[in-house]
Protein backbone atom coordinates (compact mmCIF):
# COMPACT_ATOMS: atom_id res chain seq x y z
CA UNK A 1 0.00 0.00 0.00
CA UNK A 2 1.28 3.43 -0.85
CA UNK A 3 1.84 5.98 1.88
CA UNK A 4 -1.25 8.03 2.56
CA UNK A 5 -1.15 10.24 5.63
CA UNK A 6 -3.35 13.13 4.49
CA UNK A 7 -5.96 14.06 7.05
CA UNK A 8 -9.10 15.41 5.38
CA UNK A 9 -11.09 18.30 6.80
CA UNK A 10 -13.97 17.80 9.16
CA UNK A 11 -17.41 18.21 7.72
CA UNK A 12 -19.37 21.04 9.26
CA UNK A 13 -22.80 19.80 10.14
CA UNK A 14 -25.32 22.59 10.03
CA UNK A 15 -28.75 23.46 8.67
CA UNK A 16 -32.22 22.45 9.61
CA UNK A 17 -33.31 19.06 8.48
CA UNK A 18 -36.10 16.59 8.69
CA UNK A 19 -35.12 12.11 10.12
CA UNK A 20 -36.02 8.52 10.89
CA UNK A 21 -34.42 7.80 14.16
CA UNK A 22 -35.19 5.71 17.19
CA UNK A 23 -36.92 8.31 19.30
CA UNK A 24 -37.89 8.06 22.92
CA UNK A 25 -41.52 7.25 23.69
CA UNK A 26 -43.94 10.11 24.32
CA UNK A 27 -45.28 10.84 27.79
CA UNK A 28 -49.00 10.67 28.38
CA UNK A 29 -50.87 13.82 27.49
CA UNK A 30 -47.94 15.84 26.17
CA UNK A 31 -45.42 15.34 23.38
CA UNK A 32 -41.80 15.67 24.51
CA UNK A 33 -38.60 16.07 22.49
CA UNK A 34 -37.21 12.66 21.58
CA UNK A 35 -33.73 11.93 22.90
CA UNK A 36 -31.27 11.19 21.65
CA UNK A 37 -31.61 10.65 17.93
CA UNK A 38 -29.17 8.36 16.14
CA UNK A 39 -27.27 9.29 12.96
CA UNK A 40 -29.06 7.41 10.22
CA UNK A 41 -27.19 4.73 8.29
CA UNK A 42 -27.82 5.00 4.55
CA UNK A 43 -28.66 2.02 2.40
CA UNK A 44 -25.62 2.27 0.13
CA UNK A 45 -24.05 -1.17 0.59
CA UNK A 46 -20.40 -0.70 1.49
CA UNK A 47 -19.50 -4.06 2.97
CA UNK A 48 -15.72 -4.17 2.73
CA UNK A 49 -13.66 -7.12 1.57
CA UNK A 50 -12.79 -7.73 5.20
CA UNK A 51 -14.80 -7.09 8.36
CA UNK A 52 -14.65 -3.44 9.34
CA UNK A 53 -12.48 -2.89 12.37
CA UNK A 54 -9.72 -5.38 11.62
CA UNK A 55 -6.97 -2.76 11.43
CA UNK A 56 -7.81 -1.20 14.76
CA UNK A 57 -5.56 -1.88 17.77
CA UNK A 58 -8.53 -3.07 19.81
CA UNK A 59 -10.66 -5.95 18.60
CA UNK A 60 -14.00 -4.46 19.60
CA UNK A 61 -15.92 -3.33 16.53
CA UNK A 62 -19.00 -1.17 16.93
CA UNK A 63 -21.77 -2.30 14.54
CA UNK A 64 -23.81 0.32 12.73
CA UNK A 65 -26.95 -0.84 14.54
CA UNK A 66 -25.45 0.16 17.88
CA UNK A 67 -26.17 3.86 17.39
CA UNK A 68 -23.78 6.73 17.87
CA UNK A 69 -20.44 5.09 18.63
CA UNK A 70 -16.86 6.27 19.01
CA UNK A 71 -15.17 7.02 15.71
CA UNK A 72 -12.50 4.44 16.46
CA UNK A 73 -11.78 2.02 19.26
CA UNK A 74 -10.04 4.15 21.86
CA UNK A 75 -13.10 4.16 24.11
CA UNK A 76 -12.92 2.06 27.26
CA UNK A 77 -14.62 -1.35 27.29
CA UNK A 78 -14.38 -1.54 31.09
CA UNK A 79 -15.88 1.55 32.65
CA UNK A 80 -19.61 2.24 32.75
CA UNK A 81 -18.96 5.67 34.18
CA UNK A 82 -20.63 8.54 32.35
CA UNK A 83 -17.99 10.35 30.34
CA UNK A 84 -17.47 14.06 30.93
CA UNK A 85 -18.93 16.57 28.50
CA UNK A 86 -15.48 16.91 26.92
CA UNK A 87 -12.70 14.35 26.96
CA UNK A 88 -9.32 13.89 25.28
CA UNK A 89 -7.64 10.52 24.80
CA UNK A 90 -4.34 9.13 23.55
CA UNK A 91 -3.21 5.70 22.38
CA UNK A 92 0.11 3.87 22.01
CA UNK A 93 0.22 0.28 20.74
CA UNK A 94 2.32 -2.38 19.05
CA UNK A 95 1.15 -5.18 16.76
CA UNK A 96 2.85 -8.22 15.23
CA UNK A 97 1.33 -9.61 12.02
CA UNK A 98 2.36 -13.04 10.72
CA UNK A 99 1.38 -12.24 7.11
CA UNK A 100 1.49 -8.49 6.73
CA UNK A 101 1.11 -8.59 2.91
CA UNK A 102 -1.81 -11.08 3.09
CA UNK A 103 0.06 -13.36 0.67
CA UNK A 104 -1.62 -16.64 -0.32
CA UNK A 105 0.13 -19.64 1.16
CA UNK A 106 2.12 -17.68 3.76
CA UNK A 107 4.10 -14.48 3.77
CA UNK A 108 6.28 -11.90 5.50
CA UNK A 109 5.81 -11.01 9.16
CA UNK A 110 6.33 -7.53 10.56
CA UNK A 111 5.69 -5.31 13.55
CA UNK A 112 3.81 -2.02 13.57
CA UNK A 113 3.95 0.81 16.08
CA UNK A 114 0.63 2.63 16.46
CA UNK A 115 -0.08 6.06 17.91
CA UNK A 116 -3.37 7.87 18.13
CA UNK A 117 -5.20 10.82 19.62
CA UNK A 118 -8.89 11.47 19.96
CA UNK A 119 -11.50 13.74 21.48
CA UNK A 120 -15.18 13.52 22.27
CA UNK A 121 -17.77 16.08 23.27
CA UNK A 122 -21.43 15.86 24.25
CA UNK A 123 -23.25 19.03 25.25
CA UNK A 124 -26.83 20.23 25.48
CA UNK A 125 -28.01 23.79 24.95
CA UNK A 126 -31.73 23.97 25.64
CA UNK A 127 -33.46 21.65 23.19
CA UNK A 128 -30.29 21.23 21.13
CA UNK A 129 -27.67 18.54 21.63
CA UNK A 130 -24.24 18.45 19.97
CA UNK A 131 -22.07 15.31 19.86
CA UNK A 132 -18.65 14.71 18.35
CA UNK A 133 -16.10 11.92 18.39
CA UNK A 134 -12.87 12.49 16.45
CA UNK A 135 -9.89 10.19 16.17
CA UNK A 136 -6.59 10.02 14.27
CA UNK A 137 -4.32 6.96 14.23
CA UNK A 138 -1.04 6.31 12.45
CA UNK A 139 0.58 2.93 11.71
CA UNK A 140 4.34 2.62 11.15
CA UNK A 141 5.89 -0.72 10.16
CA UNK A 142 9.36 -1.91 11.05
CA UNK A 143 10.49 -3.42 7.71
CA UNK A 144 7.59 -2.90 5.27
CA UNK A 145 7.62 0.89 5.46
CA UNK A 146 5.69 1.17 2.18
CA UNK A 147 2.67 -0.13 4.15
CA UNK A 148 2.72 2.85 6.53
CA UNK A 149 -0.62 4.61 6.67
CA UNK A 150 -2.73 6.97 8.75
CA UNK A 151 -6.48 7.18 9.30
CA UNK A 152 -8.72 10.01 10.40
CA UNK A 153 -12.21 9.05 11.57
CA UNK A 154 -15.04 11.12 12.95
CA UNK A 155 -18.66 10.89 14.01
CA UNK A 156 -20.54 14.18 14.40
CA UNK A 157 -24.18 14.83 15.19
CA UNK A 158 -26.51 17.71 15.97
CA UNK A 159 -29.80 16.61 17.56
CA UNK A 160 -31.90 19.62 16.73
CA UNK A 161 -35.36 20.57 17.90
CA UNK A 162 -37.47 23.50 16.73
CA UNK A 163 -40.46 22.47 18.81
CA UNK A 164 -41.22 19.40 20.91
CA UNK A 165 -42.97 17.98 17.83
CA UNK A 166 -40.44 18.94 15.15
CA UNK A 167 -36.94 17.60 15.72
CA UNK A 168 -34.28 15.43 14.11
CA UNK A 169 -30.59 15.03 13.46
CA UNK A 170 -27.85 16.33 11.19
CA UNK A 171 -24.89 13.98 11.19
CA UNK A 172 -21.64 13.21 9.40
CA UNK A 173 -19.21 10.36 9.83
CA UNK A 174 -16.14 9.00 8.13
CA UNK A 175 -14.54 5.58 8.50
CA UNK A 176 -11.08 4.78 7.19
CA UNK A 177 -9.64 1.31 7.50
CA UNK A 178 -7.23 -1.11 5.94
CA UNK A 179 -8.73 -3.43 3.34
CA UNK A 180 -7.50 -6.47 1.43
CA UNK A 181 -8.58 -6.69 -2.21
CA UNK A 182 -8.01 -9.59 -4.60
CA UNK A 183 -6.79 -8.67 -8.10
CA UNK A 184 -8.88 -10.83 -10.50
CA UNK A 185 -6.20 -10.63 -13.22
CA UNK A 186 -2.93 -11.11 -11.32
CA UNK A 187 -4.70 -13.33 -8.73
CA UNK A 188 -2.83 -11.65 -5.86
CA UNK A 189 -4.04 -9.73 -2.82
CA UNK A 190 -3.45 -5.99 -2.51
CA UNK A 191 -3.43 -4.12 0.78
CA UNK A 192 -4.98 -0.65 0.65
CA UNK A 193 -6.95 1.91 2.64
CA UNK A 194 -10.67 2.44 2.16
CA UNK A 195 -12.61 5.58 3.07
CA UNK A 196 -16.38 5.69 3.55
CA UNK A 197 -18.27 8.92 4.21
CA UNK A 198 -21.86 9.46 5.19
CA UNK A 199 -23.74 12.74 5.68
CA UNK A 200 -27.39 12.83 6.76
CA UNK A 201 -29.85 15.72 7.06
CA UNK A 202 -33.17 14.36 8.25
CA UNK A 203 -35.89 14.89 10.83
CA UNK A 204 -39.28 13.83 12.11
CA UNK A 205 -42.62 15.49 12.75
CA UNK A 206 -44.84 14.06 15.47
CA UNK A 207 -48.22 14.11 13.77
CA UNK A 208 -50.05 12.45 16.65
CA UNK A 209 -49.66 10.47 19.84
CA UNK A 210 -47.85 7.70 17.94
CA UNK A 211 -47.81 8.72 14.26
CA UNK A 212 -44.53 10.09 12.86
CA UNK A 213 -43.72 11.64 9.47
CA UNK A 214 -40.17 11.82 8.17
CA UNK A 215 -38.27 13.40 5.28
CA UNK A 216 -34.66 14.19 4.58
CA UNK A 217 -31.55 13.74 2.46
CA UNK A 218 -28.23 11.91 2.64
CA UNK A 219 -24.96 11.61 0.76
CA UNK A 220 -22.58 8.64 0.79
CA UNK A 221 -19.20 8.20 -0.86
CA UNK A 222 -16.67 5.37 -0.91
CA UNK A 223 -13.09 5.40 -2.23
CA UNK A 224 -9.89 3.35 -2.00
CA UNK A 225 -6.18 3.90 -2.42
CA UNK A 226 -6.10 0.77 -4.60
CA UNK A 227 -7.12 0.76 -8.29
CA UNK A 228 -10.06 -1.31 -9.58
CA UNK A 229 -12.05 -1.22 -6.35
CA UNK A 230 -14.64 -3.95 -6.04
CA UNK A 231 -17.55 -1.46 -6.14
CA UNK A 232 -16.00 1.24 -8.42
CA UNK A 233 -16.07 3.87 -5.61
CA UNK A 234 -19.73 4.99 -5.80
CA UNK A 235 -21.08 8.35 -4.67
CA UNK A 236 -24.83 8.60 -4.03
CA UNK A 237 -27.07 11.55 -3.11
CA UNK A 238 -30.49 10.47 -1.86
CA UNK A 239 -33.81 11.82 -0.68
CA UNK A 240 -35.93 9.79 1.72
CA UNK A 241 -39.47 9.98 3.06
CA UNK A 242 -41.23 7.75 5.54
CA UNK A 243 -43.99 7.21 8.01
CA UNK A 244 -43.59 5.59 11.40
CA UNK A 245 -45.54 4.42 14.40
CA UNK A 246 -43.97 4.61 17.87
CA UNK A 247 -45.35 3.10 21.05
CA UNK A 248 -44.81 4.32 24.58
CA UNK A 249 -42.76 1.19 25.27
CA UNK A 250 -40.10 2.37 22.83
CA UNK A 251 -41.06 -0.02 20.04
CA UNK A 252 -41.18 1.62 16.61
CA UNK A 253 -41.97 0.54 13.06
CA UNK A 254 -41.05 2.68 10.06
CA UNK A 255 -41.87 2.34 6.38
CA UNK A 256 -39.44 4.29 4.18
CA UNK A 257 -38.75 5.04 0.54
CA UNK A 258 -35.44 6.33 -0.82
CA UNK A 259 -34.56 7.73 -4.25
CA UNK A 260 -30.87 8.10 -5.04
CA UNK A 261 -28.76 9.53 -7.86
CA UNK A 262 -25.21 8.27 -8.06
CA UNK A 263 -22.05 7.94 -10.09
CA UNK A 264 -18.84 5.91 -10.02
CA UNK A 265 -15.48 7.47 -9.16
CA UNK A 266 -12.93 4.74 -9.93
CA UNK A 267 -10.67 6.02 -12.78
CA UNK A 268 -9.20 2.58 -13.53
CA UNK A 269 -9.63 1.48 -17.19
CA UNK A 270 -12.35 -1.16 -17.37
CA UNK A 271 -14.12 0.05 -14.21
CA UNK A 272 -17.76 1.09 -14.13
CA UNK A 273 -18.38 4.65 -15.25
CA UNK A 274 -21.39 6.90 -15.69
CA UNK A 275 -24.47 7.61 -13.63
CA UNK A 276 -27.13 5.44 -12.03
CA UNK A 277 -30.38 5.76 -10.11
CA UNK A 278 -31.49 3.82 -7.06
CA UNK A 279 -34.92 3.02 -5.65
CA UNK A 280 -35.25 1.41 -2.27
CA UNK A 281 -38.19 0.66 0.00
CA UNK A 282 -37.75 -0.84 3.45
CA UNK A 283 -39.28 -1.52 6.83
CA UNK A 284 -37.33 -0.67 9.99
CA UNK A 285 -38.22 -2.23 13.34
CA UNK A 286 -36.79 -1.26 16.72
CA UNK A 287 -37.98 -3.40 19.60
CA UNK A 288 -36.84 -3.19 23.23
CA UNK A 289 -37.83 -6.73 24.12
CA UNK A 290 -36.99 -6.20 27.77
CA UNK A 291 -34.69 -4.16 29.95
CA UNK A 292 -31.90 -6.56 29.01
CA UNK A 293 -32.59 -7.26 25.34
CA UNK A 294 -33.13 -5.04 22.30
CA UNK A 295 -33.59 -5.90 18.63
CA UNK A 296 -33.23 -3.83 15.47
CA UNK A 297 -34.14 -5.18 12.04
CA UNK A 298 -34.46 -3.83 8.51
CA UNK A 299 -35.93 -5.54 5.46
CA UNK A 300 -35.92 -3.84 2.08
CA UNK A 301 -35.71 -4.09 -1.67
CA UNK A 302 -32.98 -2.25 -3.59
CA UNK A 303 -32.95 -1.53 -7.31
CA UNK A 304 -30.11 0.18 -9.22
CA UNK A 305 -30.53 1.21 -12.87
CA UNK A 306 -27.77 2.66 -15.04
CA UNK A 307 -28.10 5.32 -17.71
CA UNK A 308 -25.98 3.21 -20.07
CA UNK A 309 -25.11 -0.51 -20.26
CA UNK A 310 -28.13 -2.08 -18.59
CA UNK A 311 -26.10 -5.25 -17.94
CA UNK A 312 -24.92 -3.47 -14.80
CA UNK A 313 -28.50 -3.12 -13.48
CA UNK A 314 -29.43 -5.19 -10.44
CA UNK A 315 -32.12 -5.55 -7.81
CA UNK A 316 -32.92 -7.75 -4.85
CA UNK A 317 -33.66 -8.05 -1.15
CA UNK A 318 -31.40 -6.33 1.38
CA UNK A 319 -31.58 -6.03 5.13
CA UNK A 320 -30.05 -6.58 8.52
CA UNK A 321 -30.90 -7.67 12.03
CA UNK A 322 -29.03 -7.07 15.26
CA UNK A 323 -29.57 -7.97 18.89
CA UNK A 324 -27.99 -6.74 22.12
CA UNK A 325 -28.47 -9.00 25.13
CA UNK A 326 -27.36 -8.30 28.68
CA UNK A 327 -27.06 -11.91 29.77
CA UNK A 328 -26.11 -10.90 33.31
CA UNK A 329 -25.04 -7.70 35.01
CA UNK A 330 -21.49 -8.46 33.88
CA UNK A 331 -21.98 -10.08 30.46
CA UNK A 332 -23.29 -8.58 27.23
CA UNK A 333 -23.59 -10.24 23.82
CA UNK A 334 -24.15 -8.48 20.51
CA UNK A 335 -24.89 -10.39 17.32
CA UNK A 336 -26.23 -9.66 13.89
CA UNK A 337 -26.65 -10.60 10.24
CA UNK A 338 -26.92 -8.51 7.08
CA UNK A 339 -27.29 -8.78 3.31
CA UNK A 340 -26.19 -6.07 0.87
CA UNK A 341 -26.04 -5.67 -2.90
CA UNK A 342 -23.42 -3.65 -4.76
CA UNK A 343 -21.89 -3.23 -8.19
CA UNK A 344 -19.00 -5.46 -9.27
CA UNK A 345 -16.98 -2.40 -10.23
CA UNK A 346 -16.72 -3.79 -13.77
CA UNK A 347 -17.94 -1.92 -16.83
CA UNK A 348 -19.10 -5.26 -18.26
CA UNK A 349 -21.79 -5.74 -15.62
CA UNK A 350 -22.97 -7.99 -12.84
CA UNK A 351 -23.37 -7.34 -9.14
CA UNK A 352 -22.06 -8.58 -5.78
CA UNK A 353 -24.16 -10.10 -3.03
CA UNK A 354 -22.60 -9.74 0.43
CA UNK A 355 -23.73 -11.65 3.51
CA UNK A 356 -22.39 -11.00 6.99
CA UNK A 357 -22.66 -12.56 10.43
CA UNK A 358 -21.05 -11.41 13.67
CA UNK A 359 -21.27 -12.25 17.36
CA UNK A 360 -19.28 -10.79 20.23
CA UNK A 361 -19.57 -11.23 24.00
CA UNK A 362 -18.01 -8.86 26.55
CA UNK A 363 -17.56 -10.08 30.13
CA UNK A 364 -16.69 -7.62 32.87
CA UNK A 365 -14.81 -9.99 35.14
CA UNK A 366 -14.27 -7.30 37.78
CA UNK A 367 -14.81 -3.57 38.08
CA UNK A 368 -11.34 -3.11 36.53
CA UNK A 369 -11.13 -5.93 33.94
CA UNK A 370 -13.16 -6.70 30.80
CA UNK A 371 -12.69 -9.78 28.62
CA UNK A 372 -14.02 -9.80 25.06
CA UNK A 373 -14.24 -12.07 22.06
CA UNK A 374 -15.65 -11.72 18.56
CA UNK A 375 -16.38 -13.78 15.48
CA UNK A 376 -17.00 -12.03 12.16
CA UNK A 377 -17.67 -13.59 8.74
CA UNK A 378 -18.31 -11.88 5.40
CA UNK A 379 -19.03 -13.83 2.21
CA UNK A 380 -19.40 -12.29 -1.24
CA UNK A 381 -20.71 -13.81 -4.47
CA UNK A 382 -20.47 -12.28 -7.94
CA UNK A 383 -23.81 -12.61 -9.73
CA UNK A 384 -24.85 -12.20 -13.38
CA UNK A 385 -21.30 -11.51 -14.55
CA UNK A 386 -21.06 -11.75 -18.39
CA UNK A 387 -19.27 -14.77 -19.84
CA UNK A 388 -15.58 -14.26 -20.55
CA UNK A 389 -14.93 -12.12 -17.46
CA UNK A 390 -12.45 -13.23 -14.80
CA UNK A 391 -15.20 -12.57 -12.24
CA UNK A 392 -17.54 -15.30 -13.57
CA UNK A 393 -18.42 -17.58 -10.66
CA UNK A 394 -16.22 -15.63 -8.28
CA UNK A 395 -16.87 -16.07 -4.56
CA UNK A 396 -14.83 -15.31 -1.50
CA UNK A 397 -15.16 -15.11 2.25
CA UNK A 398 -13.13 -13.81 5.14
CA UNK A 399 -13.40 -14.83 8.75
CA UNK A 400 -12.04 -13.09 11.82
CA UNK A 401 -11.85 -14.55 15.32
CA UNK A 402 -10.43 -12.45 18.13
CA UNK A 403 -10.09 -12.38 21.90
CA UNK A 404 -8.72 -9.77 24.25
CA UNK A 405 -8.59 -8.41 27.76
CA UNK A 406 -8.57 -4.82 29.01
CA UNK A 407 -7.45 -3.69 32.46
CA UNK A 408 -8.31 -0.24 33.78
CA UNK A 409 -6.20 0.33 36.93
CA UNK A 410 -7.18 4.00 36.94
CA UNK A 411 -10.18 5.81 35.52
CA UNK A 412 -7.82 7.66 33.19
CA UNK A 413 -5.69 4.66 32.14
CA UNK A 414 -6.43 1.36 30.34
CA UNK A 415 -4.08 -1.44 29.24
CA UNK A 416 -5.17 -4.12 26.76
CA UNK A 417 -3.82 -7.20 25.01
CA UNK A 418 -5.40 -9.16 22.18
CA UNK A 419 -4.95 -11.82 19.53
CA UNK A 420 -6.80 -11.91 16.21
CA UNK A 421 -6.87 -14.52 13.47
CA UNK A 422 -7.92 -13.86 9.85
CA UNK A 423 -8.61 -16.35 7.11
CA UNK A 424 -9.63 -15.57 3.53
CA UNK A 425 -10.98 -18.13 1.10
CA UNK A 426 -11.26 -17.29 -2.59
CA UNK A 427 -11.74 -19.36 -5.72
CA UNK A 428 -9.38 -16.95 -7.54
CA UNK A 429 -6.36 -17.91 -5.41
CA UNK A 430 -5.51 -19.96 -2.36
CA UNK A 431 -6.57 -17.24 0.05
CA UNK A 432 -4.47 -16.31 3.05
CA UNK A 433 -4.11 -16.63 6.80
CA UNK A 434 -2.82 -14.04 9.23
CA UNK A 435 -2.45 -13.85 12.99
CA UNK A 436 -2.13 -10.53 14.80
CA UNK A 437 -0.94 -10.17 18.38
CA UNK A 438 -1.04 -6.74 19.97
CA UNK A 439 -0.94 -4.66 23.12
CA UNK A 440 -2.14 -1.10 23.71
CA UNK A 441 -2.15 1.62 26.36
CA UNK A 442 -4.93 4.22 26.40
CA UNK A 443 -5.08 7.37 28.49
CA UNK A 444 -8.03 9.71 29.06
CA UNK A 445 -7.86 13.36 30.04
Amino acid sequence: MKKHSTIGPLLTVASICLVPVALQAQTTGQSQPSAPSVPSTPSLPTTPSQPAGLPYPSNIWYPGTAGFQPAGTQASTVSDQTSPAFQLRALAAVEHESNVLRTPGGGVSDQALIAGIGARADRRYGLQRFRADIEANTYRYDRQSDLNYSVFNYALAWDWSLTPRLHGVASADRKQYREVATDPVALVNRVGKRTERNEVLEGVFEAGAALRLMAGASHTKASSTEPATWDASPSVTSARVGVGYELGSGTSLWGRYRRGDGSYGDPTPGASTGDFKENEADLLLKWPVSGKTSVEARLGHLERNHDTNTRRDFSGMVGSAGVSWDVTGKTRVIAGVSRDLSATGLATGGHVQSNRFYVGPVWKATSLIAVNARYDRVSRDWKNVPAGSAEVGRNESIEMLSAGVEWEPRRWLAVSGYVRGERQKSNLNTGYRNTTIGAAVKAYF
